[in-house]
């Protein structure tokens, strides 16, 4: 009995001891952070006395690539229809920041990070926040969950956008007519899934073109709580003129 029992465990600890360097092999994620973005931002911009009548909060939505060095390579903004523009000097504040980069495996790796900007005039918040998501997924996850991160040091999907080869389509949201495509980020930084949102009148194929290339992108993936979790990412065009 006593020998059946030990042969057992001595047949358990050899698959475990199997399954070992299988699961080393998980990389380890972490997302870029706001290093000096806030302290940065408060000491470059002089908020408003007003926003307009009635309007206390202002929220600008921001994608920003965040280079190894954690320097910001590239930043656009968007904000709904304000009475009062937050956007150029929030493009120009968060320009000169620092980031903390994004990590695999302790190895910094350029991302594209979306954030928003959050200006408040009186009641008890804080005059600036920055949050490290758009908040499209802010009713599941909370208000400061990251969202995926695509990777900029391996195949893009928003290359194409880079220069005229695409026609009027420009990175990111604006007023006017857009190409959303949704895809979901498991929390390896892969794409399981696309599906359009959205396509804009004559822009399907665009829509198409997008599809295909999310499907090669990589991502860190989304964080909720310092764990890395599956959800959505949002890749979206626009066609202003």
């Amino acid at each position: 009995m006593i020998n059946k029992t030990l042969k057992n465990l001595i047949h358990s600890l050899a698959i475990l001891a199997a399954a070992a360097p299988f699961a080393s092999q998980a990389a380890a994620y972490a997302p870029a952070t706001f290093g000096n973005a806030l302290e940065t931002l408060k000491k470059q911009i002089t908020l408003p006395g007003s926003f307009g009548e009635g309007v206390k909060t202002v929220a600008v939505y921001c994608q920003a690539d965040v280079m190894t060095s954690g320097n910001i390579n590239a930043v656009t903004c968007y904000e709904n229809n304000p009475v009062v523009s937050m956007q150029k000097v929030t493009e120009s504040a968060l320009k000169s920041a620092t980031f903390e980069p994004a990590t695999i495996d302790n190895k910094t790796v350029p991302v594209r990070m979306q954030l928003r900007v959050v200006y408040s005039l009186g009641g008890t918040q804080a005059p600036i926040v920055l949050l490290p998501n758009l908040g499209t997924l802010q009713a599941q996850y909370g208000t400061n969950y990251y969202a995926p991160q695509e990777r900029l040091d391996t195949s893009d999907w928003y290359a194409n956008y880079t220069s005229n080869e695409r026609g009027n389509g420009k990175l990111f949201f604006a007023e006017g007519k857009m190409t959303r495509v949704m895809a979901n980020i498991e929390t390896n930084g892969k794409v399981e899934t696309v599906s359009t949102i959205e396509a804009a009148l004559r822009k399907q194929a665009d829509a198409a073109n997008i599809e295909a290339a999310l499907k090669k992108s990589n991502f860190i993936p989304g964080f909720v709580e310092n764990k890395p979790t599956a959800m959505h990412y949002i890749a979206v065009v626009n066609y202003q003129k």
